[in-house]
């Protein structure tokens, strides 16, 4: 084996054994997120200071997490963007595929789905996107009920909180 093809091997070793340590702490965090959004929810609450929300977090970062890590999720929590986790992994998880042929659907509901609910989800975007998505869930209340999905460029606004707009907007009342 060449030299060149050898230290290829060891350094791909070197980045999918940093990559997974980075994706196994943010699917924690994440899944932890989506299964309890009032977790969720006094996270992203400007109105507590950042060493309570710093601690709750700490509580869901799991413990043999590299300080990096830990850095990174204080940083999105500092910022107020602790809510794009769902994002980023997705990114992460598309970029260690090498590329774009995988599109990103992501959905948005008022309260968790059940696993079965987001199977049957999962089954009909893919009927009308193809079998080339990968999936991010997230949970919003002030959008009330529904559903919004967003797949590349394409949004679905299944909203009760979108309905409820375009009803005003026809009765002619300003929010």
């Amino acid at each position: 084996m060449k030299a060149q093809e050898l230290s290829q091997k060891y350094a791909m070793a070197v980045f999918n054994l940093a990559l997974e340590k980075w994706l196994t702490a943010l699917k924690v965090v994440q899944d932890r997120l989506i299964d309890d959004p009032l977790l969720a929810g006094r996270l992203a609450d400007p109105q507590r200071t950042f060493t309570n929300r710093q601690k709750e977090l700490d509580g869901i970062i799991p413990t043999d997490s590299d300080p990096i890590i830990r850095n990174f999720f204080y940083t999105l929590l500092k910022n107020g963007d602790i809510g794009l986790l769902g994002e980023v992994l997705a990114e992460l998880q598309r970029i260690s595929r090498g590329g774009p042929q995988v599109q990103t659907a992501r959905v948005t509901t008022a309260i968790a789905l059940s696993d079965s609910e987001k199977e049957e989800l999962r089954q009909k975007l893919r009927q009308k996107y193809g079998g080339n998505l990968e999936f991010v869930f997230s949970v919003n209340p002030s959008i009330i009920g529904g559903v919004i999905v967003q797949v590349g460029d394409k949004v679905i606004d299944g909203s009760v909180s979108a309905r409820l707009e375009a009803l005003g907007n026809v009765l002619g009342v300003k929010n």
